[in-house]
């Protein structure tokens, strides 16, 4: 028997299973002043890459931080498209597994990853997110592929 959902509640997980899903198509087709509304000034994003991945672990301190970290990613790799496979919520907290293609801009090379955000929000703003990627697709060129900011060895 299923527990009856609270009509508030459900109205709650149904907002920010939209919201999710915008800032998803929002990184994608680029327009990242508009994602960052639903971002709260001070967040705290943290980053779970691999030191051979494409993206070093790390944290970044508020939305401009943020933001600064998007556009040096772009600088380098096209958004070419995105799918969500799952959207889940739980109170204030919310979590995607998605599917994301990029081309570095470089080398031509294109290549499909899977990824999951962890979301905690307060107030309508994500004040808090995980990003784990899964480097699957990138093979053996993925630690060539290294953005070159983020990268500790002489060239």
């Amino acid at each position: 028997m299923q527990p009856k959902i609270d009509e508030p509640d459900e109205e709650h997980r149904r907002e920010l299973r939209r919201n999710v899903f915008e800032i998803t198509r929002l990184r994608m087709s680029g327009r990242i002043d508009e994602m960052m509304r639903y971002f709260a000034r001070d967040v705290v994003v943290r980053y779970h890459g691999t030191k051979e991945g494409l993206f070093l672990p790390g944290v970044l301190h508020g939305r401009d931080a943020f933001k600064e970290n998007i556009r040096l990613t772009d600088v380098n790799y096209e958004p070419l498209g995105g799918e969500v496979l799952a959207i889940l919520v739980d109170g204030p907290k919310s979590s995607v597994r998605w599917r994301n293609s990029w081309r570095h801009r470089n080398s031509g090379r294109t290549a499909t990853l899977d990824m999951a955000h962890f979301l905690y929000w307060r107030n309508g703003k994500v004040v808090e997110m995980f990003e784990y990627l899964d480097y699957h697709s990138w093979g053996r060129s993925a630690a060539e592929a290294l953005i070159e900011r983020d990268d500790p060895r002489p060239r």
